[in-house]
């Protein structure tokens, strides 16, 4: 398929938008294996989990911690909503259309600003310098920053993008302008794979596949993306998401047995579970 087809086909499943993010493998830090293999034993001890994964466990003795679920839950009420016949798209005398520029504008409110309004005023600010090329590379640097602050724990052994997409996102888009397109395209596939419902990534991602004539890639994406509003993409629109409510569902139920596995590290540690005597060798 040429270049041009493949646009027209962007185009039908809607407005272009851009996003991306990418995963990085930093040196393993050292863990504290015997307060981690002693909190094990803990938690597992009523018999009533013995399934936790262990990955958790040494991520909070690295200084991981209990995440706010509610960004989530709302983003799974608003994939709920772009499916245009849900019942609270009907309360107010809209069109679809009107009602989904809704849907969408508040999927792109929660993915600036779920950091707090300071941190998306610094995203935004470093946007405002992107009409002039003298400033990109700053503006990649003041990106990473971001998204190491927001993106990884100090024990966590690479980036977890579902922490805050937008800087990853706006990363992408820059580094589609500076022509470094292997880039944007890692950084948008590690993106949609936090988030496979994030439109932006997915239009995004077709844009740099187009771009690379990367035709597989290409028409593999726009597969995925989220169908319009016309009488024909309406069942495959509700079928889009429905399979996205499922995947945002499972990260809910994963976020909060995480969740409540830290709450539990947190009471052993608050009942001083691990007091040592001055005295003890036994972490030695």
């Amino acid at each position: 398929m040429c270049s041009s087809s493949i646009l027209v086909m962007v185009v039908a499943f809607g407005t272009i938008a851009f996003s991306g993010a990418f995963i990085f493998f930093p040196s393993k830090q050292a863990v504290l294996s015997h307060g981690t293999l002693i909190l094990h034993a803990i938690l597992n001890d009523d018999n009533d989990d013995d399934a936790i994964d262990m990955s958790i466990i040494n991520n909070k003795m690295m200084g991981a911690g209990i995440r706010d679920k509610s960004i989530l839950e709302r983003e799974i009420e608003l994939i709920s909503r772009l499916d245009p016949d849900h019942a609270d798209n009907n309360l107010d005398e809209y069109s679809d259309l009107h009602n989904q520029e809704v849907v969408v504008s508040e999927l792109w409110a929660i993915w600036y600003g779920e950091k707090g309004p300071l941190n998306e005023q610094r995203l935004r600010n470093i946007e405002e310098t992107l009409g002039d090329p003298s400033q990109w590379e700053s503006a990649e640097q003041q990106y990473m920053d971001l998204i190491n602050e927001h993106c990884r724990s100090d024990g966590e052994s690479k980036l977890n993008l579902s922490k805050w997409v937008e800087p990853a996102n706006r990363l992408a888009t820059l580094l589609y302008l500076m022509g470094r397109l292997e880039e944007s395209k890692a950084w948008c596939e590690a993106i949609l794979e936090a988030k496979p419902w994030h439109i932006g990534a997915l239009s995004g991602v077709v844009m740099v596949c187009v771009k690379l004539n990367d035709e597989d890639s290409a028409k593999k994406y726009i597969s995925m993306g989220l169908p319009n509003l016309s009488t024909e993409k309406r069942n495959a629109r509700r079928a889009w998401v429905e399979r996205n409510l499922k995947i945002a569902t499972e990260q809910l139920s994963q976020l909060q047995s995480s969740n409540a596995i830290y709450e539990k590290i947190d009471k052993a540690f608050s009942t001083e579970i691990f007091s040592i005597d001055d005295n003890s060798s036994s972490w030695q």
